[in-house]
């Protein structure tokens, strides 16, 4: 692969003599203004390396585009020189059709290596900082070679999501029930002191009764009833005590709601809080089993995006078959082998070079989707992370 294509690391500068060669052996006196328009577009393809907002990769975009149209104009510009000094040359029909051809390719040709340039740029920023974020996140894991007994695919990602969903549903569960725990902490001797105090005051019987049936009033929301109940207990301490267990079951209604109930006792908590570790265990599990490693095999999509990125051709490659085309374009052939050996090395390539720019639509809109779902693995990853608290009482 040409050392200015997308690896693991992104891009390389091509330093070499080829495209001075090329324009020398064509008669096309802009080798310095190509060099340049290459080390300038390849500085503004460093320089995207770094943007981190949508505004400020639209605004290297935009350089790119203008980089490219003032880079064409300038070659335009030395084809219409060029014409003006050969017009009195003759051309045999060989060459006035593949003239016509070159001229025809050109637009289309400079309109795909802007394209090609672009893409180019969005790829090697998110190779780049897709690697710095799965370095970040997973600071022990050598993404490098992933785990070969995993069977990784683009079916384990609807996975992963769901089991993200289920995370994050756990973790909200989670933290409700430490808020739950704190109210219940309130309730505890408040009940204990009704359990206590109804059957020493009302007889053994009656007292555990009215207890049972108040609870069962809070338990289902009737809190009208629950009223009517404390109201006909015999001590004013005992209705304040009722009431306020009343009061704090009916504000934190929904904070405590559980299934089809109330819940009353700290001691509830347990068997919900040992369903739920047994649900985030076996979630964290395969979470920590694929999670990564599918951040991988998508990151690794982004390299294979950049070899068929490469297979197009480089940047030198490229301009180089600009200028050939130009050349084509604007310097007559008498001679019909000549023309024929000119359609072979520069109209033969440019119309297989048409073909492959086909491609790019289809590494623009796989680079595009495999940034989507990565974007929204990092985010769900790193708010788990966030905001899991790491002591949560059992």
């Amino acid at each position: 692969m040409s050392s200015d294509n997308i690896g693991v690391s992104g891009l390389q500068l091509l330093d070499s003599e080829q495209l001075e060669y090329a324009f020398s052996a064509h008669g096309i006196s802009r080798e310095g203004e190509a060099r340049r328009f290459y080390a300038d577009l390849w500085a503004l393809i460093q320089r995207g390396e770094k943007t981190r907002t949508p505004l400020e990769l639209s605004k290297a975009q935009s350089e790119v585009r203008h980089l490219c149209a003032a880079y064409f104009n300038l070659m335009h510009q030395w084809q219409c020189e060029e014409a003006d000094n050969l017009e009195d040359i003759d051309e045999c029909a060989a060459s006035r059709d593949n003239a016509r051809e070159a001229r025809a390719i050109l637009p289309s040709f400079e309109k795909q290596f802007t394209r090609y340039a672009l893409c180019y740029l969005e790829l090697n920023r998110a190779l780049i900082q897709i690697r710095a974020s799965l370095a970040d996140i997973a600071r022990d894991y050598n993404f490098d070679s992933m785990s070969k007994h995993l069977k990784i695919s683009h079916a384990t990602g609807a996975l992963l999501q769901r089991a993200h969903r289920e995370r994050k549903i756990i973790m909200e569960k989670r933290l409700r029930l430490e808020r739950v725990r704190v109210l219940l902490r309130h309730f505890d001797p408040l009940m204990e002191l009704l359990g206590d105090d109804l059957p020493r005051l009302m007889g053994q019987g009656p007292g555990s009764h009215e207890l049972t049936l108040f609870k069962g009033a809070l338990r289902k929301k009737n809190f009208g009833q629950a009223r009517a109940i404390v109201s006909r207990w015999p001590q004013d301490w005992l209705k304040d005590t009722g009431n306020t267990v009343l009061g704090m079951a009916e504000q934190h209604a929904d904070e405590l709601q559980a299934q089809d109930s109330l819940m009353l006792h700290s001691s509830e908590l347990a068997l919900i809080t040992m369903f739920l570790k047994a649900d985030e265990s076996r979630i964290n599990q395969f979470m920590a089993k694929y999670n990564i490693p599918y951040m991988v095999f998508k990151y690794q999509n982004l390299i294979h995006q950049g070899y068929l990125l490469g297979r197009i051709g480089s940047i030198e490659a490229l301009i180089i078959q600009h200028a050939k085309l130009l050349s084509v374009a604007v310097r007559p052939q008498s001679d019909n082998d000549m023309a024929k050996a000119q359609e072979q090395a520069v109209l033969v390539p440019a119309r297989a070079l048409q073909g492959r720019f086909k491609s790019l639509g289809a590494i623009f809109d796989e680079m595009e989707t495999t940034l989507a779902i990565l974007e929204k693995l990092f985010v769900q990853t790193r708010d788990y992370m966030a905001h899991t608290p790491e002591n949560l009482q059992n």
